[in-house]
């Protein structure tokens, strides 16, 4: 009996997953459609796109300093005197601007946005102001959704090209000038060495627009199905972050396996 209740439950959490991955493909459709309509809601568009820019610019801006001088310091404790400096410039460079930049931002911001649509949605969804944007003859998709997933592809790759520039010039500042560890000539070089616009195409704008609609989606999913008061909203505030940070760790992978 215990094998088969086992088997049930394992049946019964891989329907609801497969049930949730079609909703929320489901979500994206009506969200792809609803994209006509957007000059009707441009109100609410820009209002997202202030929330997704300069509301998080402080918190990018801290981040994305002790990014840099993390890679920094990480860099500097591996290096070898049989590898010139040089070398080891470039690989903190590029950890900084494919892998740690994008990725680390989106998971603090998954934390931040995610977290706060999810709760935004869920309470309109428990004190059916969602029915009563139906009742007032508008689309909650065009209104809710779409000016916050807009914003999380538009807009995050603009915060992780900022934040880039900010670790580096973190990175410049403390590797030449602080403690002189190379020179202003090398750091350029190492910059330079092997370099590739795809690695900057691809780490600050593909990855964080996938990441911005990973985090709106989710949070917008889960906000609308909110249920069970406070609680509820709680509950889908932490179910958004979860699965967005999950996701864009899957996504890492995926999108450096199939474009690098």
């Amino acid at each position: 009996m215990k094998s088969g209740n086992m088997i049930i439950r394992m049946g019964e959490r891989a329907i609801a997953f497969f049930s949730a991955v079609y909703e929320i493909c489901s979500l994206l459709v009506r969200t792809v459609r609803a994209l006509p309509s957007l000059w009707f809601y441009r109100r609410q568009a820009i209002e997202q796109l202030h929330v997704f820019s300069i509301q998080t610019l402080p918190i990018a801006s801290v981040l994305a300093v002790f990014v840099g001088l993390g890679a920094m310091i990480q860099g500097m404790y591996q290096s070898s005197p049989l590898v010139p400096r040089i070398l080891t410039v470039n690989v903190i460079y590029k950890s900084i601007v494919i892998v740690l930049g994008p990725i680390v931002l989106s998971l603090v911001l998954a934390g931040k946005l995610g977290a706060s649509l999810a709760a935004e949605i869920g309470s309109m969804k428990i004190s059916e102001q969602v029915e009563a944007l139906e009742s007032l003859s508008l689309d909650p998709i065009g209104f809710l959704i779409l000016p916050r997933v807009l914003a999380g592809v538009v807009m995050l790759p603009v915060i992780t090209i900022f934040a880039n520039l900010i670790a580096l010039f973190s990175v410049f500042f403390m590797s030449t000038i602080a403690s002189g560890w190379v020179t202003s000539a090398d750091f350029v070089n190492g910059l330079q060495l092997n370099f590739r616009a795809f690695e900057i195409y691809f780490g600050a704008l593909i990855k964080p627009a996938v990441y911005g609609l990973l985090i709106t989606l989710v949070g917008s999913y889960f906000g609308l199905r909110t249920h069970g008061g406070a609680l509820g909203v709680g509950k889908s505030s932490t179910n958004a972050v979860v699965v967005s940070a999950i996701l864009i760790v899957f996504f890492d992978y995926y999108l450096g396996r199939v474009l690098l």
